[in-house]
């Protein structure tokens, strides 16, 4: 009696889902109103995003920020895609499904508390930045100069762990990164100095950047093992 009461309801709700479908259908493909079918996806990344914001109260809601946030983001390609009937777009759109996934690992580790999920946000992240990058320019040429980002965004990811848990070893491990990515910036820059254009000037700002990252790794380094003073109490003879 009770497995033909869930056939029942199995079968209501799938006939209910394919009426509300049929009618959905017959009436939008009528109108132009049928180029707004993305939102199905659009709304699948918003349920899928959502409870990813009670992660502080439940540790392992956070973690549906991961495949939310990149839904989301193809969702909303999708809809400008259908409504401009520019689907030309994805040509440099698609990198911004990686840099969601990097968004959705740093939500993910801030909703969490978990400080280690800043490691593949910032390899993620970095690498979806050089892939936008490349993607707009047209110049995918341009890792054969810029390969030491790898060992940048790796470094980043452990420096962000390290001053969260204020980690010294952690922080060293990430300026050892950071050295190995100013050593290979050091030698192509000698490669893109007979580079045109943009990539003349990109390793040298790379490594200026790595450079900060150095110096700044080095004082906190240094900060913290700098011993507080503690003035000797007095007392009453």
């Amino acid at each position: 009696m009770k497995s033909e009461k869930l056939f029942n309801l199995i079968a209501g709700v799938t006939l209910l889902a394919i009426g509300v479908i049929a009618l959905a259908g017959n009436v939008l493909l009528t109108t132009k109103a049928w180029k707004l079918w993305p939102l199905i996806v659009l709304l699948a990344g918003i349920g899928l995003t959502l409870p990813g914001f009670f992660g502080f109260w439940r540790r392992g809601y956070g973690s549906f920020f991961i495949p939310g946030i990149p839904v989301l983001t193809t969702g909303a390609i999708l809809l400008y895609a259908s409504v401009t009937n520019n689907w030309g777009v994805w040509s440099v759109a698609w990198t911004l499904e990686v840099l969601g996934l990097a968004l959705g690992f740093a939500l993910a580790a801030f909703f969490m508390r978990v400080p280690g999920l800043a490691i593949p946000a910032f390899i993620v992240g970095v690498n979806g930045l050089m892939l936008a990058f490349c993607a707009v320019t047209g110049l995918w040429k341009s890792w054969a100069i810029l390969w030491p980002i790898e060992f940048l965004a790796v470094g980043l990811g452990l420096l962000a762990l390290g001053m969260v848990n204020g980690s010294a070893g952690v922080k060293t491990a990430a300026s050892i990164l950071f050295t190995i990515a100013g050593g290979g910036f050091f030698i192509s820059t000698f490669i893109s100095t007979f580079n045109k254009g943009i990539l003349k000037f990109a390793v040298p700002v790379m490594l200026l950047f790595t450079g900060v990252l150095l110096t700044a790794t080095f004082l906190m380094n240094r900060s913290a093992e700098t011993p507080t003073i503690t003035e000797p109490s007095t007392q009453d003879a």
